[in-house]
């Protein structure tokens, strides 16, 4: 199996990029079947990022471009933990080169992102220092700067299951950093909102598999009554969004009806519930036993406010100390000038 990935490396070579796409979900498996063996030989991670690399400076179409940085991505996640920080600057440095060349669509500005915000949740400190470190000759921004507001403005354009999750732990890692970077501190004020605006668009596609596929919760192995005592919400919500949607079907003005099916048959199609075409490719976020994105934003959360509370306690107790030594301090001169006053005084003798 793995001889082949030399032969594919060949035909890459000859063919360049043109059979890319088409060679992805075998790269993908090479990463994800069997790591240990990925990892084991250096020869085949490298392979694995000349070929992206290849990719992405290439004029080989925003599609391929996509696959190539989705596939960074896959190695970050599938790789967190297992020794690969040598390979994150060259990952971070070819996607974000890529993004400040200019970028027409939304798909390939986002998963350029996504690969960085996969490296902060790989190790926050490596990739802070790592664009600290890095500069483009596209951009007189400082990378570190250019990143952070282009991730900000296009939070709303992480679609799917997958890409908002990674969002929202990325911005999640961001939010409690020991020592933000300036520019962060810039768009603090933006990283609440943010996530709040992607968990809505999450409850959204979990609430539309639900409706579109009830098949979903038996998938999960667990009996019918406990699904009914655990979910009461959201099937209550399922069933509110189902009598929405046929009382706006009975008040549609006659001549438009037409339409609007059309335009709801479009939205709830299988491909918008399954999410992004790349979200095919699954990283260890996509797994039932991966991070949960509502529990770590709310420890990320809670971090953050216990260390603003400490730090505003701290803060109190010094001023009070500095207050009661300054008070201590003032009595302790006033008695002593008061002890030098009688000192030196006239004696004065009765006559």
């Amino acid at each position: 199996m793995w001889q082949l990935l030399a032969v594919l490396y060949e035909v890459f070579q000859h063919d360049c990029f043109d059979y890319f796409t088409d060679m992805m979900p075998l790269l993908h498996n090479y990463v994800t079947v069997d790591t240990d063996m990925l990892l084991s030989n250096p020869k085949y991670l490298e392979v694995i990022y000349t070929m992206c690399k290849k990719v992405l400076t290439s004029d080989a179409g925003e599609d391929a471009e996509c696959h190539a940085a989705k596939l960074l991505e896959v190695v970050i996640l599938q790789c967190r933990g297992r020794g690969i920080d040598q390979c994150i600057p060259l990952f971070v440095e070819a996607v974000l080169e890529r993004l400040t060349r200019g970028v027409k669509s939304s798909e390939l500005r986002t998963m350029c992102l996504q690969v960085a915000i996969a490296a902060l949740y790989y190790n926050p400190a490596l990739l802070i220092h790592t664009l600290d470190n890095m500069h483009f000759p596209h951009t007189p921004q400082p990378i570190t700067a250019h990143f952070i507001n282009q991730w900000m403005n296009d939070t709303e354009f992480f679609l799917g299951l997958h890409d908002r999750k990674m969002c929202i732990i990325g911005l999640s890692v961001l939010m409690e950093l020991p020592s933000r970077p300036v520019v962060v501190e810039g768009v603090a004020a933006q990283i609440v909102p943010s996530v709040l605006l992607l968990f809505l668009g999450l409850k959204h596609l979990y609430s539309s598999r639900l409706l579109n596929k009830p098949d979903l919760l038996a998938c999960t192995g667990v009996p019918e009554e406990d699904q009914n005592e655990e979910i009461p919400s959201d099937e209550d919500e399922v069933n509110e969004n189902r009598n929405a949607m046929m009382q706006q079907q009975t008040c549609t003005p006659v001549g438009h009806e037409d339409d609007e099916e059309e335009d709801d048959e479009d939205y709830w199609d299988e491909e918008g519930l399954e999410g992004t075409p790349l979200e095919e490719y699954n990283t260890p976020l996509d797994y039932d036993n991966g991070e949960d994105e509502y529990q770590f934003f709310t420890a990320a959360l809670l971090s953050k406010q216990l260390h603003i509370y400490t730090h505003q306690l701290t803060h109190k107790r010094t001023h009070s100390y500095l207050c009661v030594r300054a008070h201590t301090h003032t009595q302790e001169k006033l008695i002593c000038m008061h002890t030098c006053t009688h000192a030196h005084a006239p004696t004065h003798t009765g006559i």
